[in-house]
Order: C-alpha cells, then sequence, then structure tokens
C-alpha cells in the first residue's frame, strides 16, 4: 500500500514539475544575444533595454521606462551626480563567456555608486543580476529580472 501512494505522489510530482518548467526553461545554455531586450528589475519601479553595442560584443543596459519619472517636485528625476535617470546607461561593458555576461559594471542612480557586475540567464524570461563590491561577487546583492513582453 505505501509503494502506491509513493508512486503516485512521484508522479504528481514529474508531472507538476513538468507543467511548470515546460516553457520558462533554458533549453540547453544561453546564447550571447538571448540577453537582449526588455527587462524589469523585481522592485517592478523601472525597464532596463539590454542591447549589444554596435561592431562589438559587449552589452549594455538603458533604463527606458520609470515608475515615477519625476521627483517631489514634478521634475524629471536625476541621480546623485545630476544626470537624468531616464535614458540613462546603467549596464555597462558585459562580454559573454563561460555561459555567463561578466566584466561589467551596474549603476545605481539612487545611491550614486557603480558597482562589479555579473549577470546570468536561469531561464529564456529569468536573470540573476549580482552587484558587488569586489569584483569576485563575494560581497553584494543579487537581484531577479523578469522578461517584458513588447509587440
Amino acid at each position: 500500500m505505501m509503494k502506491i501512494q509513493k508512486l503516485i505522489l512521484l508522479a504528481t510530482i514529474a508531472i507538476t514539475t513538468a507543467a511548470f518548467t515546460s516553457d520558462a526553461t533554458l533549453k540547453g545554455k544561453p546564447e550571447a544575444n538571448e540577453i537582449i531586450g526588455l527587462w524589469m528589475p523585481s522592485e517592478g519601479t523601472s525597464y532596463i533595454k539590454i542591447f549589444k553595442e554596435k561592431g562589438k560584443d559587449k552589452y549594455h543596459g538603458k533604463v527606458v521606462w520609470l515608475k515615477e519619472p519625476n521627483d517631489e517636485e514634478g521634475n524629471p528625476k536625476k541621480c546623485p551626480k545630476g544626470d537624468l535617470v531616464l535614458n540613462m546607461i546603467n549596464l555597462r561593458n558585459f562580454i559573454f563567456e563561460d555561459d555567463e555576461w561578466t566584466d561589467g559594471t551596474i549603476y545605481d542612480p539612487k545611491s550614486g555608486n557603480t558597482y562589479y557586475c555579473t549577470i546570468e540567464m536561469a531561464n529564456k524570461n529569468k536573470l540573476e543580476v549580482r552587484g558587488s563590491l569586489d569584483p569576485f561577487g563575494l560581497v553584494g546583492r543579487s537581484d531577479t529580472w523578469v522578461r517584458m513582453k513588447t509587440n
């Protein structure tokens, strides 16, 4: 009797897992250009458009939408350096190697700080973005970004 219950449980887990992973999983290793597109960080307050630099194998990201584009006075939001946040390049100089995008930096317009950064593709619609104080990624934090559908 216990064996039948275990088999039913295992079959249920297998079917559920297949249903949730069938479309969103990455089939094999990511390709370099799969990162290109429109992404939303976990806060949901901005969209970042990741693009490939013309004539080079470098990837960058630009803030293309803000939930609240203006400050309290109604002026366009600026970072601590005084630059406009909307249309700002905040991801710079990523290269694709060993199935991830590395050697880049991420700029935080709230704090005005630039961090080392690596990006891994969890699946075709999800990125794991890690900003860190050190180039090895030991001291920092990770964020999950989701791909936005575009028409």
